[in-house]
C-alpha cells in the first residue's frame, strides 16, 4: 500500500508542480509595489497597498480607446467594491489639470495616480494604454491585458463584445477560482515622455 500511496504523491506533484511554476512566474512583490512613488491629483506623494486585490489600468486622458472604456470601468468598480481600482497615467506629459478634467468629465469615482517615472509600468510590464492587471492579495497577478474583445485593433472594433476579460477574471477570483490569463492589449502606446 505504501509504494502505491508514494507513487500517487509523486504522480500528483508532477501534474501540479507546472501550475505552481507558472503561478510563480506571475508573482510581484507588495514591497516592490509599494516602495513606487506615485502621485495623486492633489500633488501628493501615494502609495499602494496590495492588503486586497487591485486592478491597475493604465490609461492616457488623450487616448480615444480609454475615454470610450471609462464609463464600463466606473460600472465594474462600483460593482466591485471589495477590489481597489487604480487608473495609472504613465509618463510626464499629461498635468494634473488635465488628468483631473478627464476624471471628472467621465465621472471616474476610483484613484487616478500618476506614474511621472512609469517605474510602476515598467515593473508590470505595462505597454498600453488601456492595459489591465489584476493583482491578488498574494501578489500573484492572475489576469493582464484587454478589458473585453471590442477593440481587435487600433481602430478595428467589434459590433458586438463576447468576452469580457476583465469582468471575468474579478468574477472568477472573488469565486475563489485561480485562474491565470494574458492578453495582448490594444490601444495607444506608452512612450518614453
Amino acid at each position: 500500500m505504501r509504494p502505491f500511496i508514494f507513487r500517487l504523491s509523486f504522480l500528483l506533484s508532477l501534474a501540479i508542480f507546472p501550475v505552481v511554476i507558472k503561478a510563480q512566474e506571475k508573482m510581484i512583490s507588495p514591497a516592490k509595489i509599494n516602495s513606487i512613488k506615485l502621485i495623486d491629483l492633489g500633488g501628493k506623494e501615494s502609495r499602494i497597498n496590495l492588503s486586497k486585490a487591485v486592478v491597475f489600468v493604465f490609461l492616457s486622458p488623450e487616448c480615444p480607446l480609454c475615454k470610450n472604456y471609462l464609463p464600463g470601468l466606473v460600472k465594474l468598480h462600483n460593482a466591485n467594491k471589495s477590489i481597489n481600482f487604480y487608473g495609472i497615467i504613465p509618463g510626464t506629459s499629461y498635468s494634473l489639470k488635465e488628468i483631473n478634467e478627464l476624471k471628472n468629465e467621465y465621472g471616474i469615482n476610483f484613484s487616478l495616480l500618476t506614474d511621472r517615472e512609469k517605474r510602476l509600468s515598467k515593473y508590470l510590464g505595462a505597454t498600453t494604454t488601456p492595459e489591465v492587471f489584476l493583482i491578488n492579495k498574494m501578489g500573484a497577478i492572475t489576469y493582464s491585458g484587454l478589458i473585453d474583445n471590442w477593440a481587435t485593433s487600433l481602430g478595428q472594433k467589434r459590433l458586438v463584445i463576447t468576452e469580457k476579460y476583465l469582468e471575468q477574471a474579478i468574477k472568477d477570483q472573488l469565486n475563489g477560482k485561480q485562474t491565470f490569463k494574458k492578453t495582448i492589449p490594444v490601444g495607444c502606446l506608452i512612450n518614453d515622455i
